[in-house]
């Protein structure tokens, strides 16, 4: 759930610089291949490019939806749009949420044991549940809008359910020396808040055209539930893992699609 090589070169410091970053970071995060080259940056000194890859990643998976909402029922199109987010990303942020649950679903492990697990690529009791728990609720909001408003909602929840990672990594570390967590660098606490404040901003001028108290509180929602997934995470194994920042992506893109459900429906 991190970028996947040391630093290179000092941080981007130009347009073309951050649109080579911009092409790095959607490389790793979907299965995309935008002939980026070696990567030079770690995660952490080009985090704002994760809400625009998020954003890109929401727009692919609502026009699968507001094109086949046209064309059949909500529960399709919402269907076929979050298979379309798996295909996308390559279920790589699933992958960690399923993991972090087999990991911490158990009680009264030790946080060694819990990471054991967590680091055994097959999926127990509780990976398999949150992951079909965790489709079910996206595939259940998602069928309430119609094809604008679904576009528009996906674009949102994909761009800050990726902005909202920059948390954990500012304030926990990685469990793991050799891990990928590890491999993502200490982020500026200036480049987290920006980072979470365009995921924010852009997903409250998306929804607002559909209530204030819509574009509002769903991503204060999201935000809280990913602040609180981090810490209980970070409570239980003493920081963070790649799998766990895909597990704190998957709960904010829910949150935030259920409270959008919610309140604006069709």
């Amino acid at each position: 759930m991190t970028s996947p090589s040391e630093p290179t070169f000092s941080r981007p410091s130009s347009f073309d610089e951050w649109l080579q970053a911009f092409k790095e970071q959607a490389t790793f995060f979907t299965g995309v291949r935008l002939e980026a080259g070696p990567p030079r940056w770690p995660l952490a000194d080009v985090l704002p490019v994760l809400p625009v890859v998020g954003a890109g990643i929401g727009l692919a998976t609502g026009l699968v939806y507001a094109l086949m909402r046209g064309l059949g029922p909500g529960w399709l199109a919402a269907a076929l749009a979050v298979g379309a987010g798996v295909v996308i990303t390559r279920a790589l942020h699933e992958d960690g949420l399923a993991d972090t649950a087999d990991g911490l679903g158990p009680h009264a492990l030790e946080p060694a044991r819990r990471l054991e697990i967590m680091r055994d690529s097959r999926n127990g009791t509780f990976g398999v549940l949150a992951l079909a728990l965790t489709v079910l609720i996206k595939v259940a909001a998602l069928a309430q809008f119609g094809s604008a408003t679904g576009l528009i909602v996906l674009i949102g929840a994909h761009a800050l359910s990726r902005a909202v990672i920059a948390y954990p990594l500012l304030a926990y570390s990685p469990v793991h020396a050799d891990g990928l967590g590890a491999m993502v660098g200490k982020p500026t606490d200036n480049d987290v808040w920006l980072t979470v404040a365009i995921g924010a901003g852009l997903a409250f001028l998306l929804l607002l055209g559909k209530g204030f108290f819509a574009a509002l509180l769903a991503p204060l929602a999201a935000m809280a539930a990913a602040w609180f997934a981090s810490r209980w995470i970070a409570d239980r194994i003493g920081g963070y893992t790649g799998d766990t920042l895909g597990a704190v992506q998957q709960k904010a893109e829910v949150v935030f699609l259920v409270v959008a459900a919610l309140l604006i429906g069709r």
